[in-house]
């Protein structure tokens, strides 16, 4: 062990001793003005809705919670924000589907197939409001209490 911090001192004072000769690269993220000025603006078209968490129930016992977070994707920026108005009734739509996939098919011990958590979630949806395009799961997870 004292090997060892002789080496990593021995190393640290050459390192300490070599003269810089010039900048050092920066890895900052896109601090060019002008790749700032070309990124598109934000569509108003999708609108998130709050994260909803439903007990997974595995034989009359709450086994967990599912987590899932979903956002709609309207045909236009104005039918977004008509449906903001109706997140109360869009949420509503949502979790009876999310109960019933998680009663049936989540479990805190395997991947959340969000294929099938989508196809069941979609449908009640979009009959809600036909300006509804999309559903998409942004983010899912299974978890113990």
């Amino acid at each position: 062990m004292p090997a060892l911090r002789t080496c990593l001192r021995t190393v640290a004072a050459l390192l300490m001793a070599v003269p810089l000769t010039g900048p050092l690269p920066a890895f900052a993220a896109n601090t060019d003005p002008r790749k700032a000025a070309e990124m598109p603006p934000a569509d108003a078209s999708f609108l998130p809705l709050e994260e909803i968490d439903v007990p997974i129930v595995d034989g009359g016992r709450v086994d967990g919670v599912l987590h899932l977070t979903v956002v709609v994707q309207a045909k236009t920026g104005d039918d977004a924000a008509a449906l903001g108005k109706r997140m109360p009734e869009l949420r509503a739509a949502v979790l009876p589907a999310a109960i019933e996939f998680a009663r049936l098919r989540a479990s805190r011990f395997a991947p959340v197939d969000v294929a099938r958590l989508s196809a069941m979630i979609a449908p009640p949806l979009k009959r809600v409001d036909a300006a509804i395009d999309k559903v998409l799961i942004v983010k899912v997870s299974a978890m113990q209490r």
